[in-house]
Parts: C-alpha cells; structure tokens; sequence
C-alpha cells in the first residue's frame, strides 16, 4: 500500500528534489541540518576555497604545490546524495519486503527462525551484532536465501575490458562494460538446483561449501562489492529477529500466487505487495 500512495522510487525526482533543497540551504542558511546532504553541500564549499587558496598561493610563490583539490559539483552532490539513499534505503527495504512475503509463506520456516531466536536470547540475554550475526545461523540461511531468488540489486557487479577479446565466438571491444546479470545467475539451475524452491539450508555450513562462491553475488563480487554489505546484512537480520519475536504473520487473502519483481535503475522491487496479516504474540 505504501507503493500505491507513494510510488517507487524515482531516480529523476529524487535528484530533482534534491537539487531544490540543496538551493534552498545556499540561499537560507537557516535552513542547514546536521545531516549527510549538509556535509556534502559544505564539502563542495570547502573544496572550492581550498582550490582558489591554493591558486592565489601558488601565483604568489609563498607555497607551491601543497593543495590540491577541485570543486565538488553540484552534480556530484546531487549524484552522491542519490546514491546513499538508494543504497542506504530503497535495496534494504525491498529485501525485507521479500523476506517477509517468504516467511508469511513459508509458516515452517518462520517457525524455526522464531525458535532460532527464543534460544539464542535464552543463553545471550540481548540482541546485539554479535548475537544477531554469528550466533543466528538459520537467521543468515534465510537471508541468504531471500536475496537469492528475489536479489534487491539486479545490475550491481560490472567490469570493463581492458583489451580485445573473444568468447564463445563473440567479439569484445576494450571498454566495452561487462554486466552481471545477477537475477538470471541466481535462478539458474546449473548452480541451484530447484531454483525457484525456498531452501535456507542451501546455505548452511555443509552444503554452502559445495556451492559456487561467485554465483551468489547480492552484494557484487571481488574488491569492488558493496562497502554497505555488512550493514544492509545487520539491519535485515535484525528486523526479522524482532519481528519474529513479536508477531507471527502469514499471507493475505489479497497476495496470489508468488511475489513478482520490476526493475527500475539497477535494483528490483515488488510488483505488488506483499498483502501480509500480522498477529501480536
């Protein structure tokens, strides 16, 4: 319903909603906030003055070659704010909208997560990042497994060629960007066998090490993945944890048949839905 009232997210009004404010807090200083766009509008500032010091320096000959910075754009700015919240919010919300469509359907599942989470309480006492990233294993497999067959981030592990080159007979420019089609990986049986079946014990300790390493690639793959993973993983299982412990949810009469995707930029998110029904423990 919240995608009924306000619509998926839109990279052009969100970037023209963004260059508003940033002009409104240039011409209204009042206006400033403790907040990220603030130290990026201020770094912008910064940037500049370090840049016309460093000219005036350097033309006078006092100080030569010990800045160098440029102006930081307001594009950047724009591009910069964009990115964080996508990364930050719309990915993390999706993958939570899967995972509580995949529990509300899976009642087995939802079960032993709970029970999962009783125990762990039960010997630790509080929640905290040990408890809820090591200590929760099925919590992680059922994470995992989400984000397997509905992937938050579609396009998000891209390389480009440095060289010619060709494969299976088709012929590759150098520069040409090389896309991971992520969706498509992760659904395909040559790596996953019964693809679209919910399974978290894919990913526990005996089976995940027969498993292709780069097959799973929610988060991107090799030194350039996602630097928010850790985070993203933490927010996700915590809210899970803490929905289990307070409600028990199954699917609406208004959710049919399994949960369709969309793409839009280069993340996915629910074509409708999820209908849930929540009921208080």
């Amino acid at each position: 319903w919240l995608n009924r009232m306000f619509g998926t997210f839109s990279f052009l009004t969100s970037s023209e909603e963004t260059a508003n404010i940033i002009e409104l807090r240039r011409k209204n200083p009042e206006l400033r906030r403790n907040d990220i766009l603030q130290n990026l509008i201020d770094a912008e500032y910064e940037e500049q003055e370090a840049t016309e010091t460093s000219s005036a320096k350097t033309r006078s000959g006092s100080v030569k070659g010990i800045y160098r910075g440029r102006t930081l754009s307001s594009e950047e700015v724009i591009q910069s704010s964009t990115v964080l919240f996508v990364a930050g919010f719309e990915t993390t919300a999706a993958a939570l909208s899967y995972l509580t469509f995949a529990l509300g359907k899976h009642q087995d599942v939802q079960d032993k997560v709970r029970q999962e989470v009783q125990e762990v309480l039960n010997n630790h006492g509080k929640l905290d990042y040990e408890t809820v990233t090591r200590k929760m294993k099925y919590v992680g497999q059922v994470v995992n497994e989400t984000m397997r067959i509905w992937p938050p981030v579609l396009t998000f592990t891209t390389r480009q060629a440095k060289e010619d080159f060709e494969y299976k007979g088709i012929k590759y420019k150098a520069g040409t960007s090389i896309m991971s089609p992520t969706l498509q990986i992760h659904r395909d049986e040559r790596f996953f066998p019964d693809p679209l079946k919910f399974d978290p014990d894919r990913f526990s300790e005996e089976n995940e090490s027969s498993m292709s390493k780069i097959a799973f690639q929610p988060f991107g793959m090799g030194p350039r993945n996602c630097v928010g993973m850790r985070l993203a993983l933490l927010e996700i299982a915590y809210t899970v944890v803490k929905m289990t412990q307070h409600f028990r949810w199954e699917l609406g009469d208004s959710q049919l048949g399994e949960m369709p995707i969309e793409q839009y930029g280069t993340v996915s998110t629910p074509v409708r839905g999820p209908w849930i029904v929540f009921h208080k423990l």
